[in-house]
């Protein structure tokens, strides 16, 4: 890459794994976003709030998983934003509930947010489920006004 060049250079990064989709699972997951988000530069309390928007969709898609699927996650950062993709095959259609009190917080912790069902998948035995959030971060003090 030219030094001209890096000025115009997108500076989004993605990253992504995939564990089973079984909530013993969910310390694991825990773990790889928060040193994705770390490395990525988001401050503590920014990492904090992230995680448990993510703990309570990865649960959720945990519960409702079809037997033996695995649960994708890609996170998509760059110059202060997130866009997190969490995805499953689960037992039965529309089956997170969005009225309960985790997704609220979901919402409440996230600037976007929202859920794909897919038609029903025979290979997977369910259907391909996806909710993705976006996040940007907020600007404090002086420079915000």
């Amino acid at each position: 890459m030219r030094a001209d060049d890096r000025d115009t250079a997108p500076r989004s990064k993605t990253v992504g794994f995939q564990v089973p989709a079984e909530l013993d699972q969910l310390t694991l997951v825990h773990s790889l976003a928060e040193t994705v988000l770390l490395v990525r530069g988001f401050a503590l309390d920014e990492v904090t709030d992230l995680i448990l928007a993510l703990d309570e969709v990865a649960t959720a898609l945990m519960l409702v998983a079809a037997a033996d699927t695995q649960l994708e996650c890609v996170f998509t950062t760059g110059d202060g934003t997130l866009g997190a993709r969490i995805a499953t095959v689960v037992r039965t259609p529309s089956a997170l509930d969005e009225e309960s009190f985790g997704w609220h917080v979901v919402a409440t912790l996230t600037d976007a947010l929202r859920i794909e069902y897919s038609d029903f998948d025979p290979v997977g035995d369910g259907y391909p489920t996806t909710v993705e959030f976006g996040w940007i971060r907020r600007v404090h003090g002086p420079a915000a006004t």
